[in-house]
């Protein structure tokens, strides 16, 4: 243990090492710059993220550090077993990082120093039936599907229970190893049955022309479970290992620790990503923030906070854009029972507030058109935004395969966001 707390680590993008990290006290993380990434990407850049600059002066009590490294780890009882597994406190984030930092969301590794990206050689290891089963019911145990036994040591944001897998072409699910990437991500139901709720809501977001990445239901021995393709992961040519693609949170990209994710809390408004993506993207991704803004009200998902908002970062360029949709579920549809067995009510407090409203169900159209004049966006062609995607979502339930008590309960979100969206005409 005692050489672990006085290690060093270090993070890697694109097989180029960009920040020492450096242990300090009461659990905070210090960089160090790499010459290698200010020579590759120039002192101010991006590449790494738009909240942390490559080169920023970063002093001792600076925050940005810990924040951005801490919003690559889960959260909840998954967190509380990888600390128990590395042997740290589930504050220590370099010290879970040491031992879970090779996998992580993006393009970013972390590595012990002396250790280098393709230093662990790595590989994919088909798995059967059984072999699928016994990964999904260890995740209490195992969270993540890691095995440290064979090099796979994987981080992943979220509090949902969740394996990290890879996929044959011919669909056979397989075990990473060593330096290999995972290239799926498999949610299965836990107390509450979210799987086919989500999987219903990614099927209509893409139904309405959103970008979705590749999911499945699948059932795993009686065992709903939402299987979606990594959107931070690229075929190689040739067949060789994925490559991993850069991304990162809202949370990361807006300098905010991962415990300040819901506005209410002090965290990011959606004002606040609206200027990111204008400041570091392209200007006419605002407007697709208001479509899935707008989705998020239609389906009515009150969970929709920074950390479920996410740019992808271009690997020659300081340019990011908008990732793929995920995490998309309509909470006010779930099925809540709390220990007892007894029905609970969904919270419908909005992880993001919406033009002022703070409560799911009462936001209105002219709320969505008032937020998107707060990012610049004018009036009347929020207008014509909010009304297209209201209307898209309406026609494509029909067709949308699906959960169908979901599916009821968007088509009333939707007609009652519809019904009042005159509200918001042009002024």
């Amino acid at each position: 243990m005692a050489d672990r707390l006085t290690e060093r680590l270090v993070a890697w993008l694109y097989d180029t090492p960009v920040a020492v990290l450096i242990r300090g006290p009461d659990f905070r993380i210090r960089l160090e710059w790499c010459a290698e990434a200010i020579e590759r990407w120039g002192l101010g850049s991006p590449a790494l993220s738009v909240g942390l600059p490559i080169g920023a002066p970063v002093g001792p009590r600076d925050p940005r550090g810990l924040d951005f490294f801490e919003n690559m780890l889960p959260e909840g009882p998954a967190l509380e077993r990888m600390a128990a597994l590395a042997g740290f406190r589930s504050v220590d984030t370099y010290g879970i990082l040491s031992a879970f930092g090779r996998d992580c969301a993006g393009a970013i590794m972390v590595l012990l120093a002396g250790d280098r990206p393709g230093g662990n050689a790595g590989g994919y290891a088909s798995m059967t039936p059984d072999d699928l089963r016994r990964v999904i019911g260890a995740l209490d145990v195992n969270p993540l599907g890691a095995a440290p036994e064979r090099g796979f040591r994987p981080s992943l944001a979220g509090f949902q229970r969740k394996a990290l897998l890879g996929r044959a072409g011919d669909g056979t699910w397989q075990l990473p190893s060593g330096n290999a990437p995972s290239t799926w991500i498999l949610k299965p139901d836990g107390p509450h049955a979210m799987a086919a709720n989500e999987a219903t809501c990614l099927r209509l977001a893409a139904a309405c022309g959103l970008p979705v990445p590749d999911t499945e239901l699948l059932d795993v021995a009686g065992l709903p479970v939402l299987a979606v393709k990594r959107y931070d992961r690229q075929t190689a040519p040739g067949g060789d290992i994925p490559v991993r693609v850069h991304q990162e949170d809202g949370c990361q990209a807006t300098a905010t620790p991962p415990g300040l994710k819901y506005e209410e809390q002090g965290g990011p408004a959606l004002r606040d990503l609206a200027d990111v993506i204008r400041n570091y993207g392209d200007p006419s991704e605002v407007t697709d923030l208001l479509r899935r803004t707008t989705f998020n009200m239609a389906v009515g998902n009150a969970d929709a906070h920074a950390k479920n908002f996410s740019l992808l970062h271009d690997p020659a360029g300081p340019v990011v854009r908008l990732a793929p949709v995920y995490d998309v579920l309509s909470t006010i549809a779930l099925d809540l029972t709390d220990s007892t067995g007894q029905p609970m009510r969904a919270d419908t407090r909005l992880g993001q507030r919406v033009g002022g409203q703070v409560d799911v169900r009462q936001v209105t159209a002219a709320n969505l058109i008032d937020e998107a004049v707060t990012w610049g966006i004018r009036r009347r062609a929020a207008t014509e935004v909010v009304t297209e995607t209201l209307d898209q979502v309406l026609g494509a339930i029909a067709a949308t395969p699906g959960d169908p008590r979901v599916l009821a309960v968007i088509r009333e979100q939707t007609r009652k966001l519809s019904s009042e969206r005159t509200r918001g005409s042009v002024r």
